[in-house]
């Protein structure tokens, strides 16, 4: 029987501004790619502010195809209510919830484009489909905006599709990437830091959005 392997967590600091990750929900490992419906993007700020972008339900029909939807934005606060297994150590364990977080260096001016770009974004969220307006798109409108990759996401709007252009497009020495179950804890001195527990091989993780077929919407009961 596979069972978790027991190691201390590791801790992750934005103490200086100069780090900002994509996360990729549902990704067990770098070279792992889940399933279009197995996956979610969301992203942490350089001070270690976890934010991502969500559907929430207009209407019965589009809430079921993940079109048409009102896009919202989540900061901490917002998953805490709407998905704790995202932000909260114990909670992803203990929902199967592993993910995987590509942390990036960047100087000052492109860690404020980043921050303002989802600052922008959380006041005009605009709406949410499935398909090219996704979670992957506004994560990927951040990271442009910020001009940490010039170009659209390459193929579909995914989380995992992203996650390799940035991979591809930043040099190794400006990127990590960290897997296993994640938390966020605030900081003394304001954000976060964020802890990632490693975890072994097993079928019953990967579950990106619990009780759920998929994870690029909200964890509404009308949507998906």
């Amino acid at each position: 029987m596979l069972t978790d392997v027991i190691v201390p967590d590791e801790t992750i600091s934005f103490v200086g501004g100069h780090t900002v990750a994509l996360i990729v929900r549902g990704k067990t490992g770098p070279d792992h790619h889940p399933g279009k419906l197995e996956q979610h993007a969301d992203a942490i700020e350089p001070d270690g502010s976890p934010v991502g972008f969500f559907g929430e339900g207009n209407d019965a029909f589009g809430n079921s195809v993940g079109m048409s939807m009102t896009g919202v934005v989540y900061d901490y606060a917002a998953f805490q209510i709407n998905r704790p297994f995202y932000v909260d150590l114990n909670a992803a364990v203990a929902n199967r919830v592993v993910s995987t977080v590509l942390l990036i260096e960047v100087d000052a001016g492109t860690a404020a484009k980043f921050r303002k770009s989802w600052d922008d974004m959380a006041i005009k969220p605009g709406s949410f489909d499935l398909l090219g307006n996704n979670c992957a798109t506004h994560a990927s409108h951040a990271f442009r905006a910020a001009g940490v990759v010039t170009d659209g996401i390459p193929w579909m709007d995914t989380p995992d599709n992203l996650y390799g252009q940035l991979v591809d497009v930043i040099p190794a020495g400006r990127r990590r990437s960290l897997s296993g179950f994640i938390g966020f804890s605030p900081s003394a001195g304001g954000g976060y830091t964020l802890s990632v527990r490693v975890q072994a091989a097993s079928p019953n993780v990967n579950v990106p959005n619990p009780g759920r077929s998929g994870s690029l919407s909200t964890n509404n009961s009308s949507s998906r």
